[in-house]
């Protein structure tokens, strides 16, 4: 778990992880904060490579995570449309962020709720990946939780 990100407080466990979208930007020689002191962005967390990421681990590189939406990990259609939004209105500042000395990857991660169903397929739609590969940006869509077992 990269760290509580969101406005909202979860209305459950499940929802405690990922409910949501986030902006993640990361680079072995990226400066995070140095970027951040000037930027429009407001970082829900910030990290550097060598610091404890958890209890067994310390971070690979450095960078941060942008809150873009905080709907329900069960709203994936709000999360893109939330997401599309954040896009146009960030253009100038990604293009800026693109640009920053030491960053390798930047990544929008998407994250939903476990369905009980046999196949779980998850829909993006044009405009978001047109806009997400405008901007150099990655999608990743991280599934949370355990599927409900009957008996």
């Amino acid at each position: 778990m990269v760290g509580y990100c969101f406005s909202r407080k979860p209305a459950d466990l499940k929802d405690a992880f990922m409910p949501g979208c986030v902006l993640r930007v990361s680079g072995d020689e990226f400066d995070p904060q140095e970027f951040l002191t000037s930027s429009v962005f407001n970082a829900c967390n910030v990290f550097r490579k060598g610091e404890r990421r958890g209890q067994t681990s310390t971070w690979s590189t450095s960078g941060f995570t942008v809150e873009v939406s905080a709907a329900s990990g069960d709203d994936l259609a709000q999360q893109i449309k939330d997401t599309i939004e954040f896009l146009h209105v960030n253009r100038e500042e990604i293009i800026r962020l693109n640009g920053t000395r030491g960053l390798l990857e930047i990544g929008l991660d998407f994250g939903i709720n476990r369905r009980n169903v046999f196949v779980q397929n998850n829909y993006l739609p044009p405009e978001l990946i047109k806009l997400a590969a405008a901007l150099e940006i990655g999608i990743e869509i991280s599934i949370y939780g355990e599927p409900d077992r009957e008996g």
